[in-house]
């Protein structure tokens, strides 16, 4: 089969009755030898980045933090600042890197509490950007979900900033992978909060509202979704699972069918991604309607993947059938490593990276 990939992307920057589904991949890379050595930032496009940070930072305790690629920071180093929107930059390699010539852009990174990987926002300015919101059910939409110390205390901080609720009933409700809700973030994009167990509560390593966090991708099939995330890269992927009817209400949909399964990405900075393959009703008034992302849309989900042998993913991409994002499919170069851009078959974004090699200093 083939698959689909565009890249695209600029420098600046669970719950469980399991039915096992066997899914035939061609010329596919077995986890032990995939080409992901981990994810360095959950990157995602906003309309203001000064509103959207605000949102994470007053409701989830997300911090300002570093670029990965800034170096060692100085002891006591301060995290970089939200350049003002007037002070944004034009960069030809970013243009080349993210398919927008003549554009301005910024960058926030950000750290959320017991996360291992970053979280990034990115906006761009002087090119055309989509403002769609994201449904749960619309194959390329992506959900930040954060499992949480206190569920009711943070619904109640979402209630009283009029967070706009996508949970029927409009309020948490219990579920297999327990007690959660799914409300939008200021720009539309959805974002699950769910109850910790108490042994995650425990095990959280540092203070803070959040003791996990994972990322949840839509897809049209998950045949296909695993085909690329195993097949090309080498993922481990878990057993299918059909979900409740529960975890329908929790993303909004009254009847239905939805299927999952978990993808591992490995590494210090490990990250959970949850593959969600709704099925509308005959006769639903909802319709799914798939996402083309282009990296300046507000909402836009991207993966920025650490790799190890970058031409040879490269070619194995284009072999495969995937389209890149990035001008002519090729990658940019910096001194701290080569970046390119390339998108799943449900139009998510997904930057390679490889890390450039350092020498000791003598």
């Amino acid at each position: 089969m083939r698959r689909e990939v565009t890249i695209v992307r600029w420098l600046g920057a669970a719950s469980l009755v399991w039915a096992v589904v066997s899914v035939v991949l061609p010329n596919s890379t077995s986890a032990q030898s995939s080409p992901v050595r981990g994810l360095y930032n959950w990157i995602h496009s906003t309309g203001d980045a000064e509103r959207s940070f605000a949102f994470y930072h007053e409701l989830f305790g997300v911090e300002l933090s570093r670029s990965p690629f800034a170096g060692v920071a100085p002891a006591n180093a301060p995290p970089e600042r939200i350049r003002p929107a007037a002070e944004a930059g034009s960069d030809p390699l970013v243009w080349d890197l993210t398919n927008t010539h003549g554009s301005r852009f910024r960058t926030v990174f950000m750290r959320a509490p017991n996360t291992p990987f970053g979280l990034e926002l990115s906006e761009f300015f002087d090119v055309p950007r989509g403002e769609r919101l994201p449904n749960p059910w619309d194959p390329g939409a992506a959900t930040l979900v954060f499992t949480v110390r206190d569920l009711d205390a943070l619904v109640s901080k979402l209630k009283a900033r009029g967070a706009p609720v996508v949970t029927l009933g409009g309020g948490a409700l219990d579920s297999p992978g327990g007690r959660a809700i799914v409300v939008r973030d200021p720009d539309g994009g959805l974002v699950e909060v769910r109850q910790g167990t108490p042994a995650a509560v425990s095990a959280a390593k540092t203070p803070g509202d959040v003791v996990e966090t994972s990322i949840g991708i839509s897809v049209a099939r998950l045949p296909r979704a695993i085909e690329f995330y195993r097949g090309l890269l080498g993922l481990s992927i878990g057993t299918t699972r059909t979900a409740a009817a529960s975890e329908l209400r929790l993303h909004g949909l009254a009847a239905g069918r939805l299927t999952q399964a978990v993808v591992s990405i490995p590494g210090p900075a490990a990250a959970t991604v949850v593959l969600s393959e709704f099925s509308l009703p005959a006769g639903s008034t909802h319709v799914a309607t798939p996402f083309a992302w282009r990296l300046q849309d507000v909402g836009s989900p991207q993966f920025q993947l650490q790799v190890a042998g970058l031409d040879a993913l490269m070619a194995r991409t284009t072999e495969a059938g995937y389209r890149f994002l990035s001008v002519e499919g090729k990658p940019i170069q910096r001194p701290f490593g080569r970046f390119v851009f390339a998108i799943d078959p449900d139009g998510v974004l997904v930057e390679f990276v490889e890390p450039a090699i350092r020498t000791p200093t003598r």
